[in-house]
């Protein structure tokens, strides 16, 4: 793609019309020395310095690279195209991609301008993110639109660091068509799920032995952490308490992960200890599940009129587990871009950026049921006429759980290893038999001591540069005084 088109049609034509001479044989060396003379001048006098390449990183789960490709594209033709713009594809592992980051960011690299995030990674790389006010002086960010959760991730200690891609909050995806085949209505509450997805899955595997109740993601990375908060929190249970410390081993935690566990063993397959989103999407959209826990991305894969199941999928809120203390939830999520502070043309990064994030990209990107982060978007008639679950999404978005980043700062990828590690353990051992002893003590009791191990260290670690910041003070100002006489 070129930088400067116009110019470039122009020396074009310029060596074309060379070309067409008609020379005399002992003219032609002077024609290539003619035509290379045309193109350096020329390359000279039209060369645009304003030219830049910029470097984004995407994700391609889903159609998600296909649609920002579309859209950088769209910026690149709003630009003159003045600019080019190099997609670097992210690994299909968030961990993964979090370890790239700490590579790159780390070593001060200008190699990728534009890096795309997820929810919890702001506060861990927040201070190595331009402030992207700076270049938004003129055109306002429409933020009072903006879920709540979404706007307060965009700051990293006062500043704009960040804007929203597109937001998630995991749904429960269900078969209509098989709760109505048995008799059975939508589930408001775990153990209704549970009892409904055993007895279902008893019924269908008289004729498919390849069925599940429920499937659901156990793997051990992100998503498991992303479990595991949203189902504590259905039955009341929280991963930090108000005084922040970690309460992973109280009852209602307990409680939460039996049901896991017994969902597991009698209405799901052992395979979701491997599964993340795409092989469990590929379980359900084959037909062979009638409950999936998952972000909106799947509802427009799973309804292509190819699929089995189009048309017969429905969509309801992560179910309440203690109809007392807790209630109808989901981990909230999403992913933002973010300007790298080492790139060269953070101005430029940031203008794309804006574009990327503005509310009229969300609103192509959520007639692919991927989730905005712009609450207007969820009463406009064309994007539900689409997607007829983002009512349901719209409230699972204000009653929305995060993960704690924000307690874990720069150790939160840490905090969240120990969690879906612990977890996944716990789901794998407890399969011949469900402890709860063992599951209060050796399991949640072990995350407990763990996670406040990693608290206490950032504490210290506080206090430490604190006494230090002291002490500077302290020497300076016997410097200023001695210098002063």
């Amino acid at each position: 793609m070129s930088c400067a088109p116009k110019y470039l049609m122009i020396l074009n034509t310029i060596c074309d019309t060379i070309e067409g001479f008609d020379l005399l044989e002992g003219a032609a060396r002077m024609g290539k020395f003619l035509k290379s003379a045309v193109i350096g001048i020329c390359s000279l006098i039209f060369f645009d310095s304003n030219c830049v390449t910029l470097k984004i990183t995407c994700r391609a789960k889903g159609i998600e690279l296909l649609l920002f490709q579309e859209a950088i594209n769209e910026w690149i033709k709003l630009t003159g195209n003045q600019h080019k713009v190099e997609i670097v594809t992210l690994p299909h592992s968030s961990n993964e991609c979090f370890a790239l980051y700490k590579q790159w960011l780390s070593a001060e690299s200008f190699d990728v301008d534009i890096l795309q995030m997820d929810f919890p990674w702001i506060g861990a790389f927040g201070d190595v993110l331009v402030d992207l006010n700076q270049f938004y002086k003129d055109g306002k960010i429409d933020e009072e639109d903006i879920f709540t959760t979404i706007r307060d991730n965009m700051y990293f200690n006062g500043k704009m660091v960040a804007l929203p891609a597109y937001t998630d909050c995991e749904v429960m995806y269900y078969r209509k068509d098989l709760l109505q085949k048995h008799n059975r209505s939508v589930p408001s509450s775990w153990q209704e799920l549970y009892e409904t997805a055993k007895f279902i899955q008893e019924q269908e595997r008289k004729t498919n032995n390849r069925f599940y109740g429920y499937v659901f993601q156990a793997k051990a990375f992100e998503m498991l952490t992303c479990n595991f908060v949203q189902l504590i929190d259905t039955f009341g249970g929280t991963v930090i308490n108000s005084e922040g410390r970690a309460v992973v081993n109280s009852q209602e935690c307990v409680d939460a992960l039996i049901l896991l566990i017994n969902c597991l063993k009698n209405a799901s397959t052992k395979s979701v200890l491997n599964y993340s989103e795409e092989e469990a999407r590929g379980l359900f959209q084959s037909g062979n599940a009638l409950f999936m826990n998952s972000w909106p991305y799947a509802w427009s894969l799973m309804n292509d009129p190819g699929t089995v199941v189009s048309g017969r999928i429905g969509v309801m809120p992560i179910p309440t587990g203690n109809m007392v203390k807790g209630k109808s939830s989901g981990v909230i999520g999403g992913w933002f871009f973010t300007v790298s502070k080492y790139s060269k043309h953070a101005a430029i990064a940031a203008d794309l950026v804006k574009f990327l994030t503005s509310k009229a990209q969300h609103k192509i990107r959520a007639k692919f049921a991927y989730a905005p982060a712009y609450k207007s978007l969820y009463k406009d008639s064309e994007i539900l006429k689409k997607n007829s679950f983002f009512a349901v999404l719209s409230n699972s978005l204000e009653n929305a759980v995060a993960r704690p980043s924000s307690t874990f700062g720069k150790d939160y990828p840490r905090a969240s290893h120990e969690i879906f590690n612990i977890i996944n353990t716990a789901l794998t051992e407890s399969l011949e038999e469900v402890n709860v002893e063992k599951i209060s003590k050796k399991y949640l009791g072990r995350l407990n001591k763990k996670l406040n191990n990693i608290i206490d260290r950032q504490k210290k670690s506080k206090e430490k540069k604190s006494s230090k910041s002291l002490f500077q003070k302290f020497v300076d100002m016997l410097k200023s005084f001695f210098g002063s006489n």
